[in-house]
């Protein structure tokens, strides 16, 4: 950690674009720096100062909004020029922008929505009963998410006012972001990964700190208390390092390429190379340290990130699959090569399980060569990892092979051939009850392959219900891989769209029993998509809105998102009109959209000036 620059002012904002690193002050100060952390330009823009301690300061598409006392200001960052400053009948809390619109929120609980293309405020979205700490807005969805003092966060669609409140925070909502996820966190840093569409937490994890900032960098989540940082991973959902860094009294941070920044609350500015270790790490796996390149790792979480864990990973992986080959001729030159991983924590107890389960390879293999097939699968069944192995794979196809041969027999009426066929197994308790089946009903067993021939799943599965220990057979366990696909099949159609094709898996579904209620609910969903479909086609949006709302699942749609884009931009058109004096022709462009759902918004266009 290294101190980087002194502005002598707090910082209200740190904001990443196109390789570019944006810094806001407190005092309206904007500086920028190229990828290398090389100075580009700074300049001052002529507005009241704002205060770092809100959300009221937002960059996005090289338009910044600055909001201070009951003002919002709009700049064009590439050429300085001022926009246009916004007028509220309260003091400003928070603001948030993204493409063509800005939303505004403060003490009054308002939240006010604004054409930047015409530069006009042209609705006031909701109305909170406590203070809106932080917005953002994602205007390719219509959908505006706010942090409240009162610990909601609020879902508003922009164009139908549709408004949710969701109070899961412990604490007053400090911040609140969407980039690929929607992340919100509290005062004491209680941080909620969301599902957007369903309005519930997707994840969430509590580091009881003091919150200051946080920071969404792809798959990690940086949080900056009052004087820690620590490091989420967003995809596995699990802390990283819950102290990654002590800092003192930070303020703001910031993850560029390689640096991570974080500024106090004097405008001083501190700098550190996530990377610089990377060297330290690539030594410890020359000398194959494998313990001290796993404690780095959990120092800093972004040498993962580094092609050094890549190559860390793969020779991990090379060690363990020789010593595994090395325990069938070796097995104390195997257990002295896994040593060299026993000694890391993340690896111990997956080297012991391989040390334990491979130690009895040999005797596994013995087993199987001699024919002795109940202690093959008393050992493969008493350590599972054996089952991974090419042996055990070896060891079902002899079964299988016994079991087709002991069927042909039977067949023939060769019973006692075929029982001396099954000899060798009928000492394994698994196979036991099939077996016994077998030499007692084979008809049946030709009458189940019958049906599966057929795709008489109903039929299969009515057999299977009456006799039990069709379980145990290859076709049972081949129908619910099948089923498992064909599952996975039908819920990639329902995304693509394919609702007629999904009906047609999902009676297939229907009639494997163990996915019975999984195939209903493709149904469902398929039927649902469909009259989606029609209401749009049929133009009936308040059908549409109102069935999207009820079935969430509708909003991940390709056909949902273009609906609402294609909204947003007649809104927007209209918008523009009116601003225009074109009133008639504003109206006209958005009348088929009148109904219980949009009609706040039309009513909003009209008050335009």
């Amino acid at each position: 950690m290294e101190k980087f620059k002194n502005l002598k002012q707090r910082i209200s904002l740190f904001y990443v674009e196109d390789n570019a690193l944006f810094v806001v002050d407190e005092i309206n100060r904007v500086i920028e720096f190229d990828e290398n952390l090389l100075l580009k330009r700074g300049f001052k823009l002529k507005f009241i100062p704002n205060r770092p301690s809100e959300r009221a300061v937002k960059i996005d598409n090289d338009i910044l909004a600055i909001g201070a006392k009951n003002y919002i200001s709009v700049w064009d960052l590439k050429s300085k020029k001022h926009l246009a400053n916004f007028k509220r009948e309260d003091e400003v809390l928070s603001v948030g922008i993204d493409k063509n619109y800005m939303v505004s929120g403060g003490t009054n609980g308002k939240i006010e929505l604004y054409n930047l293309k015409i530069l006009s405020k042209v609705a006031t979205l909701a109305k909170h009963r406590d203070f809106i700490n932080d917005l953002a807005i994602d205007s390719d969805m219509n959908e505006v998410y706010a942090g409240c003092y009162d610990k909601a966060v609020l879902f508003i669609n922009s164009v139908s006012f549709i408004k949710k409140e969701r109070y899961l925070h412990i604490k007053e909502v400090k911040k609140i972001e969407k980039k690929d996820n929607l992340i919100s966190a509290d005062k004491i840093s209680d941080i909620i990964k969301w599902n957007v569409f369903k309005q519930d937490k997707k994840d969430r994890v509590d580091f009881y700190k003091e919150f200051r900032d946080f920071w969404i960098d792809e798959d990690f989540l940086v949080v900056l208390g009052q004087n820690k940082i620590m490091v989420y991973d967003l995809e596995k959902e699990v802390i990283l390092n819950d102290n990654f860094l002590e800092v003192g009294k930070a303020d703001k941070i910031v993850v560029f390429g390689k640096f991570l920044l974080f500024s106090d609350l004097n405008g001083v500015i501190f700098k550190v190379d996530l990377f610089k270790d990377e060297r330290l790490l690539l030594d410890y796996i020359l000398k194959e340290d494998f313990k001290s390149a796993y404690e780095l790792i959990d120092k800093n979480p972004f040498l993962r990130r580094s092609a050094g864990f890549n190559r860390l990973e793969r020779m991990v992986e090379l060690i363990i699959k020789r010593a595994k080959q090395l325990f069938e001729t070796d097995r104390t030159e195997a257990i002295k090569l896994l040593d060299k991983l026993l000694v890391v924590p993340q690896l111990r107890s997956k080297i012991e399980e391989i040390i334990k389960h491979f130690s009895e390879i040999v005797k596994f293999k013995h087993a199987i060569k001699s024919g002795n097939y109940a202690l093959a699968y008393m050992l493969a069944n008493s350590y599972p990892l054996l089952k991974e192995t090419k042996y055990y794979e070896i060891l079902e196809k002899k079964w299988q092979f016994a079991f087709e041969k002991a069927l042909r027999l039977i067949n023939e009426g060769k019973i006692s051939e075929a029982k001396e066929i099954l000899e060798p197994f009928m000492a394994v308790p698994e196979k036991l009850p099939l077996i016994e089946f077998l030499l007692k009903k084979a008809e049946i067993i030709r009458l189940l392959r019958e049906k599966l021939a057929k795709r008489d799943f109903k039929g299969f599965f009515d057999l299977v219900k009456t006799h039990p220990e069709l379980k145990l057979t290859k076709e049972y366990m081949n129908v619910l891989k099948y089923a498992q696909n064909l599952y996975k099949k039908a819920q990639e159609l329902i995304k693509q769209e394919e609702f007629e094709k999904a009906k047609k898996v999902a009676a297939v579904l229907i009639e494997i029993e163990p996915f019975k209620d999984k195939g209903y609910n493709i149904l469902k969903r398929a039927e649902i998509g469909l009259k989606f479909l029609e209401f749009l086609a049929q133009k009936e949006y308040e059908k549409a809105i109102e069935l999207a709302e009820m079935y969430t699942f509708l909003k991940e749609l390709k056909s949902y998102k273009e609906f609402m884009k294609q909204l947003n931009e007649d809104f927007q058109k209209a918008e523009m009109l009116i601003k225009e004096g074109k009133t008639t022709e504003a109206f006209a462009n958005i009348e088929k959209y009148r109904n219980r759902f949009l009609i706040n918004r039309i009513n909003e266009i009209s008050k335009i000036s």
